[in-house]
């Protein structure tokens, strides 16, 4: 899905004035002793772990705090029965935060999706509270496929870069090599060159074809030359005319 649909989506999903639940000061305290009822819960947990311990235990995970407790502990005779200690009551505790969170999780989202259901479902049978949830269940789901295409657009473009960063290594790696190719290649024929410049022959050759060069360039400047006067002086509107502009003004690169 494109960028500008989900624009759309989020233009779709901003919230407008009027769409805020209204929130009275009875449902905040009535969320206020929902978390006190947690926290107790929690702590009610926490001293029934305390309670099922076997004293012997104790000693092996039992923290400072709880010293006051004034519990009869026995210390463990060896490193590898405090090790196995400290892992079963790490098992335990686990086991119990599992259970706990799992308990904690099914009640949140009971008391979650029945309102939600009745708002989506009820009709006009619903309540003033439920049918204020619409427009909100509605702007979640409109955000939740927005996300979904996001997501998916993310995961392609994730595995594009992973191709075209191993397209890159792989080409780096082959550069690498042709680079090694081209240095030797170079290196070869600087030998060659040089071993030429070293015989006598060549080194006379060599110099034959620099003066020959050097007495075709100065033919070739001054055939240039007297072209660019004569068409100069011809009366033809050269300076109209590309070719002819650049014979008459291109001047002569003494480095050649």
């Amino acid at each position: 899905m494109s960028f500008s649909t989900d624009a759309a989506f989020a233009d779709l999903a901003a919230q407008g004035p009027g769409d805020a639940l209204p929130f009275y000061e009875i449902e905040g305290q009535i969320l206020e002793l929902w978390d006190q009822l947690n926290e107790l819960r929690l702590e009610k947990a926490l001293l029934e772990a305390q309670d099922t311990v076997p004293t012997g235990n104790m000693s092996a995970w039992v923290p400072n705090a709880m010293a006051d407790l004034h519990l009869p502990v026995q210390q463990p005779s060896t490193d590898e029965e405090l090790n196995a200690q400290l892992k079963i009551a790490e098992k335990e505790c686990l086991e119990a935060r599992a259970t706990y969170s799992l308990k904690q999780s099914v009640v949140e989202d009971v008391l979650i999706v029945d309102p939600v259901l009745k708002a989506v479902h009820s009709g006009l049978k619903a309540t003033r509270t439920e049918r204020a949830l619409h427009p909100l269940v509605d702007r979640r789901d409109t955000l939740e496929i927005s996300h979904t295409n996001l997501s998916s657009t993310l995961q392609m473009l994730s595995k594009e870069a992973a191709m075209l960063s191993a397209d890159n290594i792989r080409a780096m790696e082959k550069n690498r090599a042709l680079t090694t190719t081209l240095v030797a290649l170079a290196k070869k024929v600087q030998a060659q060159r040089d071993e030429a410049t070293k015989d006598p022959r060549f080194s006379a050759q060599l110099d034959g074809l620099r003066n020959d060069a050097g007495t075709v360039r100065q033919r070739w400047r001054i055939m240039k030359s007297v072209v660019a006067a004569v068409i100069a002086g011809s009366g033809v509107d050269w300076a109209q005319d590309d070719t002819l502009r650049d014979l008459v003004l291109d001047e002569e690169d003494e480095a050649d």
